[in-house]
Formats: structure tokens, sequence, C-alpha cells
């Protein structure tokens, strides 16, 4: 088991220079792909916006009267679209959260969260 070892480490040392130079290659290679691909998802994402957040709120509080507290917006990758997610606080003091897509103005979502 020694001698494997041994011959193993000798041609680690002897191939050092080629073994850091590829693995190397394939790290950025995997790294630039997975920019790519994630600058592609953005870009498409960010082409399906149909509605301003302004239009998102009056949506949100069309389903939920209220406060509107606070906004924030999300991708969401199974669609490739925006999700804005819109915390109301109704009359009766319970935060409810209503997330709006941009692509299509419809809501996806409503949680209800207790004071």
């Amino acid at each position: 088991m020694d001698n494997y070892i041994e011959k193993i480490m000798e041609i680690i040392n002897k191939n050092k220079k080629k073994l850091i130079i590829t693995t190397s290659i394939c790290v950025f290679s995997v790294v630039g792909l997975g920019l790519a691909g994630a600058t592609l998802t953005y870009n498409k994402a960010k082409s399906n916006i149909n509605y301003t957040t302004e239009q998102v709120k009056e949506i949100a509080l069309g389903a939920v009267k209220g406060d509107v507290v606070g906004i924030r917006k999300k991708i969401e990758l199974d669609t490739c679209s925006f999700e804005y997610e819109v915390k109301i606080k109704d009359e009766n003091n319970i935060l409810r959260e209503v997330t709006v897509d941009t692509n299509l103005g419809v809501i996806t979502e409503i949680d209800n969260y207790f004071d």
C-alpha cells in the first residue's frame, strides 16, 4: 500500500504544474458558466416585467385592504419572472403578505402573520 501511495505522490509531484493549470481552468469554466446562466436568467426575468411597483401595490390592496408596510422584489426561477411581496397591515392589525407576479399581474399567494 505504501508503494502505491509513493507512486501516486511521485506522479503528482512530476505533474504538479499541469494539475494546477487543469484544475484552475475547470474551476474558472464552472464559475463562468454559472455567472452566464445567472445573467441570462436575470435578463429573461427583467424582460418579463409588465407591471410597475405602483401597479403591484394597487393589485395587492385590491385583495387586502389596509396600509402597505413594505415591498420586496424577488426573482422566481420557476417562471423566470420577478415577483413582488407586498406586506400589508389590515384593519384587524394583522400583517399579511401578498405576492404578485410582475409578468401577469396576478396574485400568486397571500400569507397571514399575526401580531
